[in-house]
Formats: C-alpha cells, sequence, structure tokens
C-alpha cells in the first residue's frame, strides 16, 4: 500500500524556491532550491497553528525517497502506526547538497559553497516556515547523518521544534575512527587524475574505491560473513556493492557530503535544548558505538528530555536499523504522544 507510487500520487515533489542562502563560510547561493514531498494532512490550532507537521532528515548518499521504501513506509504510515497519515502531517525533503535538491553536481561543481549541518538546516527551516507556514515542528526524525540534522535542529532553532529522534547518531563530534572514515571516503578521489579537481566527465576511477573504503563499516561482521562466506565472494562483494552505489551518486555531491561533518558537534550545546529527545542506537553499530558512552552521556546532561532504545545486535551494524525498526516503532509511537 505504501510503496514510492502511492507516496507520490499522494503528494508529488515541489520545489522551494530561497532566493539567496548565505552560508556559515560566508558564501552564498542564488537561487537554491530544495525538493521536497508532503504526506497527510495539516491540523490546525485555534490560532490557525499547524500542530501535527514532523519533517523526516534522510542520510548520506540518499533522497527523502529512502522513507518511501517498504522497511520504512509499511510500519510507520499506516493507521495506529506511528506517523499515522490520518493524523500527521509528513514532510519529506532532500537535504541541500543532495536528491534533486541543489548540489555541486548541478553546474558548480567544487564551486559550490561549503556547506555544513547548520547550513543544511539553515535551508530546511526556511522550507518549514516559508514555504509551509509552520511554526513550530511537532517532531524532526532523522537517520545518520539525518540523525546528526535532527540534533542540529534541536541547538539552532530550540523553539521551533518539540522533539527530535536522532536514529544512529550521536550529538559528538565524528573523530576517532569515525573521522578516519570520512578521510577514506573523501582521500582516494582527491588523489586520482582523473577526478581532476572535480572536473570529470566521467566517474572518477577511483570513485568505488573511495566508497568502498567509507562502506566497510556500515555493515556488521557476521552479516558480511554471511553475504560473503568464500574468499572469492569477499574480493567481489565490496567492488559490486560500490559500483552500484557510483552509479547513482556523483563524486564531488559525495565529497561535499561527507565535508558536511567537518565541523558537527552539538555536545558543547546539549544544555540548550529544549524539545525532548528519543534517541535510537542499534548494538553493534561499528558506526555510532554505544560503548564509547556518548549518548548516555548526553542522556546524563539532558536528564528526562531525553530517553534512549536500543535496539539488538542483529549482526547487520549500523544498517540494522531497517531490520530492527518494528520494535522500535512503539517506543516512538509512545513518544510521539507525549508532544502532546
Amino acid at each position: 500500500m505504501h510503496d514510492l507510487d502511492t507516496l507520490m500520487a499522494k503528494g508529488g515533489e515541489k520545489l522551494h524556491l530561497i532566493h539567496n542562502i548565505e552560508f556559515n563560510s560566508g558564501q552564498t547561493l542564488a537561487p537554491a532550491h530544495i525538493n521536497y514531498v508532503t504526506l497527510g494532512t495539516p491540523q490546525h490550532d485555534s490560532d490557525g497553528q499547524i500542530i501535527n507537521a514532523v519533517l523526516l532528515v534522510h542520510g548520506t548518499a540518499s533522497s527523502w525517497r529512502m522513507y518511501a521504501e517498504s522497511w520504512w513506509s509499511s510500519q510507520m504510515y499506516g493507521p495506529g502506526q506511528p506517523l499515522d497519515l490520518s493524523c500527521t502531517f509528513v514532510i519529506l525533503s532532500d537535504n541541500l547538497g543532495a536528491g534533486s535538491s541543489s548540489k555541486p553536481s548541478d553546474g558548480l561543481r567544487m564551486e559550490f559553497p561549503s556547506y555544513q549541518h547548520s547550513d543544511v538546516v539553515r535551508a530546511q527551516h526556511d522550507l518549514v516556515t516559508n514555504q509551509l507556514g509552520i511554526k513550530q515542528l511537532r517532531a524532526v526524525i532523522g537517520s545518520s547523518y539525518g540523525g546528526r540534522l535532527a540534533w542540529q535542529w534541536a541547538v539552532q532553532y530550540p523553539h521551533a521544534v518539540k522533539g527530535i529522534i536522532p536514529m544512529i547518531a550521536s550529538p559528538f563530534a565524528l573523530a576517532g575512527r569515525r573521522g578516519m572514515q570520512d578521510y577514506l571516503g573523501i582521500e582516494p578521489l582527491l588523489i586520482d587524475p582523473t577526478w581532476d579537481g572535480g572536473n570529470y566527465n566521467e566517474t572518477p576511477q577511483n570513485f568505488p574505491l573511495a566508497i568502498m573504503a567509507y562502506w566497510i563499516f556500515m555493515s556488521g561482521v557476521s552479516h558480511l560473513w554471511n553475504a560473503a562466506p568464500t574468499r572469492e565472494r569477499s574480493l567481489r562483494h565490496l567492488p559490486r556493492l560500490a559500483e552500484k552505489i557510483a552509479a547513482n551518486l556523483d563524486a564531488n555531491d559525495w565529497i561535499y557530503q561527507l565535508r558536511a561533518n567537518d565541523t558537527f558537534n552539538v555536545s558543547p550545546r546539549l544544555e540548550e535544548i529544549q524539545a525532548q529527545v528519543l534517541a535510537i542506537a542499534v548494538d553493534g553499530d561499528e558506526m555510532v558505538p554505544v560503548e564509547l558512552g556518548q549518548l548516555d552521556e548526553a542522556k546524563r546532561r539532558l536528564g528526562d528530555k531525553m530517553d534512549i532504545v536500543l535496539a539488538r545486535d542483529s549482526g547487520r551494524g549500523h544498517a540494522a536499523l531497517q531490520h530492527e525498526l518494528g520494535a522500535c516503532a512503539p517506543k516512538i509511537s509512545q513518544f510521539l504522544k507525549s508532544l502532546d
């Protein structure tokens, strides 16, 4: 019922025009376009304010369409489900720099303004307030990179959202091995002559290698063993996956998305958060390891404002959320109802 075609029929893609957006770097983009879809119907209070809007924010190398896939839509949008479309107004947008929103591959390539999480959220806030007329979101929900953007929303616009659900995302800087992972995802391109400073006409030769270096930590070790239980298959698994990803992604867009992580660090500002927080983590996630205790530290500082749901280790690591969402759905429903 809730496949991509159904969701498109319910909403339909639109473009929000921002005549001029200034980035934290001081650079500007004029104009900028944010691609978005809405599902459900807005509900208004006695003052005419929309009170049932939820913003969904996608992850790296993705688009709003990740929330139209069956793993999410079949468990979230139906009657009695957390984002029941009969009573929830859902906003799905492509992040600045991704999907069909303004991005380097539109033509500016490496001359595109350098953007960070705060710039992406600024563009989303413009969409929500100026295009859709929403003063306060009921919630912002995001996965991975989208989860970090949910954390960013809570400190950048503390009164514009009642609750956030950052999934498989920490409010701390992407340092340690996670920072090294972003380095490995970019460096093979920068030393590739066919990248040509971003001025390539064909996909750079090292792009699949860059994706492989980054993606190796996406899945858990047991899942990778099951996917490639022989020497021959283990040598073919990542190259095939990387070629598939590279065929639908631009190398410059990829670089910009990973570099957007450079200045992210919400942890010094946790006490500024006014929203309620439901953080969803996955045991066995090597990209956001629970053993680092970062979510526990955030919980200690936020107190009753924050709860943590720890999904079981299914052997799929960072990618396990798609398989464990059903177990988390009741907690998500309870959290969203509590915001009312």
